[in-house]
């Protein structure tokens, strides 16, 4: 593993947060319309699992173009759940939103993709956060009696959302291609994400590879969940980085560029055998294509 670069306009911390406060109530309606429990049933709690991803763009329809042409997915209305907000699916099944970024011009917040993480108490983790310095952009909401929801920043900056429940049984095998397949949170400060990160969500972390000065952590919880790394740029946020599976990053990242996107890490031999590529979709939302396994023709 390699530091990634996602380059790109910085947002202001201000800016960020008056887009993301909505949030919170599309993402509960939509992962409560996605992911019914039975009815009566307690549902089953995965914490540290990533359950859904919304993009923030100020270009709906274009990302629907883009992301259709990329991997496929599909698109419909959510209807009843947030004004202009619309539900992403692939092969049928719900992965994310999109939430209209109704701001413009050079002072707007710049396009990304908020993932939302589940928490044995949304309200509790929520409070840690603004405890530890970080803030509460939107307050816990009720998507439902057993949904709960909250989005949040942790001291460094990063942008995050907390949900009280995923999948009642979440699917462990190797994501099928063009799904979400990981998250890399990328630290201002390595040692205090790891330390927050811990008491917060209940993280257990461990280095999985170091080269040269650069020190990769796996961030676990029933199982591996998610990686942590310092960032290699100078900026005045930390960031979560959500991962696509795709089966050719060097066709897919020749494809961004394209559709009019940007390549920021093109596939090197020196990173994961050739098998990652970073870009930023046209609006700006930065995003990774990750071969799986890392060596091409390898049985997942």
């Amino acid at each position: 593993m390699q530091p990634i670069v996602t380059g790109g306009r910085v947002p202001r911390r201000v800016r960020r947060y008056a887009v993301l406060a909505a949030l919170a109530v599309a993402a509960a309606g939509a992962l409560g319309a996605a992911r019914p429990g039975a009815a009566g049933a307690a549902p089953a709690v995965v914490t540290g699992a990533f359950v859904w991803h919304d993009l923030v763009t100020p270009d709906p329809a274009g990302s629907r173009a883009f992301y259709k042409a990329m991997f496929n997915w599909t698109f419909e209305d959510g209807k009843g759940i947030d004004p202009g907000y619309t539900i992403i699916r692939h092969e049928g099944q719900p992965i994310g939103g999109i939430v209209p970024l109704q701001r413009t011009g050079a002072d707007a917040p710049t396009a990304q993709w908020l993932a939302y993480v589940t928490v044995s108490d949304v309200d509790r983790s929520a409070a840690a956060f603004r405890d530890a310095g970080g803030r509460v952009i939107r307050d816990p909401v009720n998507a439902r009696k057993d949904l709960r929801v909250a989005v949040v920043s942790d001291p460094q900056g990063a942008p995050l959302g907390l949900a009280s429940r995923g999948p009642q049984v979440e699917d462990t095998r190797v994501p099928a291609l063009n799904r979400w397949l990981w998250m890399d949170y990328v630290a201002r400060d390595p040692a205090g994400a790891l330390s927050f990160y811990g008491s917060a969500i209940g993280f257990r972390n461990e280095v999985h590879e170091t080269r040269d000065t650069f020190v990769y952590y796996l961030l676990s919880s029933d199982r591996p969940r998610a990686g942590l790394f310092l960032s290699p740029w100078t900026r005045d946020t930390a960031a979560w980085l959500p991962y696509v599976r795709v089966a050719d990053p060097a066709a897919a990242a020749a494809r961004v560029k394209e559709l009019g996107g940007t390549v920021v890490v093109a596939p090197q031999p020196r990173v994961r055998n050739s098998s990652l590529a970073i870009v930023l979709d046209p609006s700006g939302a930065p995003l990774a294509l990750q071969r799986y396994p890392f060596e091409p023709g390898a049985t997942p």
